[in-house]
């Protein structure tokens, strides 16, 4: 029972207090038996969390409280996806841990329930938006959007997509090239993929992370390079990322060419991220300063060559390595976080001379090309270079946008 109660008691945590899963698992799996189970079960739940609600509303005449549907939607998915727990015990245990969190006068129900599902025989809704929810364990609104946006096929397309958990790393250039880097890699067998940003794609293990600690490499995803390169930056420039943390658009920027840096964040917890990662890379002439990018700040008028916007976003591109994002989803956050965005751009429009490269990790256009096209038509001193929606892959790339904007 250990497993389960010990990923039960994360999705509790996850579902009933808000707290962020992967924080959640690391406080709480030390004490699993076996913690690559625990991980699976909790972050396949949240996965799978549309479905399962699904499943639960079709295999309940009444929804029961959130503790007893956490409890359901564990069981539901152990008995779906996991083939190392023989069914008996994951019925067995869930009861028990129904029992041991007050529920006992519920044994019964959640016995009953459990022994009787079976995912197969629960029909798909006849409706094609409800049933590619349903199969992609996505939000019906979000579907919904995704569909009008970019056609049913494209989005069933990239829906279906398993999550790739596999990293994006680059070398610290000050410390070696890709080629050096590659030939490490080769020596201890560790296979790897040239991305189109020019990092590697890799699956985690320890030296990767000895690396990474070392500094000799770092994590960092596809959108964050590619944003970075965009900005095309030049000798003697100075550069402004207005939502730096945890540092490293700013630390890759650094290595591109012998700029002057200016990281910004707004909480004193993400500009230390920043400082960290500075020290870790052993970097170069960034000046991790406090700056809130929705305020106008009239010291950092015109004193910027290049500025980098990448904003806060609602992350739907990166759903599927941060399963718990859907849960607090909604085109209403998203509209309300456009508005950030477009007064972060329209501030860093101040500060700046030439360029202003603007990323997001989301896949509306909502929070794209919306917030660009909005501010170019009020600001007819500013042109779209570029703009460019990428969506999930399957093979380690995320939904992210990425749009470059030049002053005219």
């Amino acid at each position: 029972m250990n497993d389960l109660l010990t990923a039960f008691e994360v999705l509790l945590a996850v579902y009933k207090d808000g707290a962020y899963c992967n924080l959640q698992l690391n406080k709480t799996v030390d004490g699993a038996s076996n913690q690559a189970i625990v991980t699976r079960l909790v972050y396949g739940v949240l996965q799978k969390d549309v479905q399962l609600e699904y499943y639960l509303g079709k295999s309940v005449r009444k929804r029961p409280s959130k503790t007893v549907a956490v409890l359901l939607k564990l069981g539901m998915y152990a008995l779906t996806y996991i083939n190392s727990i023989p069914p008996y015990a994951v019925v067995n245990n869930i009861v028990d841990i129904c029992e041991k969190y007050g529920k006992r006068q519920l044994k019964g129900f959640v016995n009953a329930t459990l022994k009787s599902f079976d995912a197969k025989s629960i029909p798909l809704s006849k409706d094609k938006f409800e049933a590619l929810s349903v199969e992609t364990s996505t939000p019906l609104w979000l579907v919904k959007a995704y569909c009008k946006q970019y056609g049913y096929d494209r989005t069933k397309e990239f829906l279906s997509f398993e999550p790739c958990y596999d990293e994006h790393i680059r070398p610290n250039t000050r410390f070696w090239d890709m080629q050096q880097l590659k030939e490490a890699l080769d020596k201890k067998g560790v296979e790897y993929v040239e991305s189109i940003a020019g990092g590697l794609v890799v699956t985690n293990n320890s030296y990767i992370k000895a690396l990474n600690s070392e500094g000799k490499i770092t994590y960092q995803a596809m959108t964050s390079m590619l944003a970075a390169q965009a900005m095309q930056v030049e000798d003697g420039e100075n550069i402004l990322d207005m939502c730096s943390a945890p540092g490293g658009k700013a630390v890759y920027i650094s290595e591109l060419a012998d700029v002057n840096v200016t990281a910004c964040d707004i909480h004193p917890h993400r500009l230390q991220l920043i400082e960290d990662y500075i020290r870790r890379m052993n970097a170069r002439n960034i000046t991790v300063q406090y700056n809130d990018g929705v305020q106008f700040n009239k010291e950092y008028v015109d004193k910027f060559d290049r500025t980098i916007c990448d904003v806060p976003c609602s992350g739907l591109g990166v759903a599927g390595k941060k399963a718990d994002i859907y849960l607090d989803a909604s085109m209403d956050k998203c509209i309300e976080l456009s508005k950030i965005q477009y007064d972060i751009l329209v501030n860093a429009s101040k500060y700046t001379k030439r360029r202003i490269v603007y990323s997001t990790c989301t896949t509306l256009r909502e929070e794209n090309y919306n917030v660009v096209g909005k501010f170019v038509k009020e600001n007819a001193n500013w042109k779209v270079v570029e703009a460019r929606q990428y969506l999930p892959d399957g093979n380690g790339q995320d939904g992210f946008f990425i749009a470059i904007l030049e002053k005219v």
